[in-house]
């Protein structure tokens, strides 16, 4: 956002909190939700929060007053992306809809996923969106369609980011995967296996992984090129992706050290339940459909 001492949060008590970082204070409480706040995203002076109550809403951050209210999805809304000029939303209805911040108006409704839609990335004219029903899936914003349906992990799609060449996306099977976003081909996995696959992030060429292995929760850090020492040795697989590894060598955790990448281990105490809690919370919110004998569930 554009004021860097400024943060946003939104919490079960239904409200969102705007705090000043440099004081350590609370500048205003933004009220109006009736059930959790389960995501935002901030663009300028603009905040957009996503609830279970299924509703999500436009804020402005300096006067705290709530500018639109967005209605229309049947079920919880688990996932939002905003760049300014759309709103995606990602709910537990199935669909993803895409909203025009300035008067509120549905602009699309993507149907495609069979299950929650909790992870979606807008980038100029391309929206990615990750599912618990495993798959990732590729949408124009100009016309609505999709581009590219991955069948990307057998559980949930549980992170993934985008740029203008990949796609990385990790799941509860315990994967990270990269894709070529022009063609929608599998480039390769990343790393190994894992027991699961709790956040995926990149910038340049570096690759972040936060997963559990041997029931122990760590950080890998990748480096999608190979450090300028190895550039005379051979390699395998040096495609658009730029994630050149060595043939003769698998990379694992215990490996990295040696071939530029970093393995931290967090433990189970230094993390905030991470999304172990997601996967209650998908179960819990099944639950409650099925009794309320909802038949928009899938």
């Amino acid at each position: 956002m554009s004021n860097s001492r400024i943060a946003i949060s939104g919490s079960r008590d239904t409200t969102l909190r705007v705090w000043d970082l440099e004081a350590g204070t609370c500048r205003s409480v933004l009220m109006g939700h009736q059930a959790s706040v389960r995501c935002l995203e901030i663009h300028g002076d603009l905040v957009v929060s996503g609830s279970y109550d299924t509703t999500a809403k436009i804020w402005s951050i300096s006067s705290g007053q709530c500018l639109r209210t967005l209605q229309g999805h049947f079920s919880q809304i688990y996932a939002i992306a905003f760049d300014g000029h759309r709103i995606a939303t990602g709910s537990l209805d199935t669909s993803v809809r895409i909203w025009n911040p300035y008067d509120g108006n549905c602009l699309a409704i993507l149907q495609g996923h069979t299950s929650l839609v909790g992870q979606l990335q807008m980038r100029n004219s391309i929206l990615v969106t990750g599912g618990s029903d495993g798959s990732v899936r590729v949408w124009s914003l100009n016309s609505y369609n999709p581009i590219h349906r991955l069948a990307a992990h057998d559980n949930s799609v549980t992170s993934l980011q985008f740029d203008d060449l990949r796609i990385v996306s990790g799941g509860s099977d315990g994967r990270v995967k990269i894709w070529d976003l022009s063609t929608g081909n599998l480039i390769r996995e990343l790393s190994q296996p894992a027991e699961a696959v709790w956040r995926v992030a990149f910038e340049s060429e570096r690759c972040v992984v936060m997963a559990s292995r041997t029931q122990r929760t760590i950080m890998e850090v990748w480096d999608f090129t190979p450090p300028a020492e190895d550039h005379d040795a051979e390699f395998m697989g040096n495609d658009s992706s730029g994630l050149v590894m060595p043939s003769d060598e698998v990379l694992t955790a215990e490996t990295m050290f040696a071939d530029g990448g970093v393995m931290m281990d967090l433990g189970d105490d230094d993390l905030d339940v991470m999304d172990d809690k997601v996967n209650e919370e998908m179960m819990d919110a099944y639950v409650e459909e099925v009794e309320r004998g909802d038949e928009r569930v899938v």
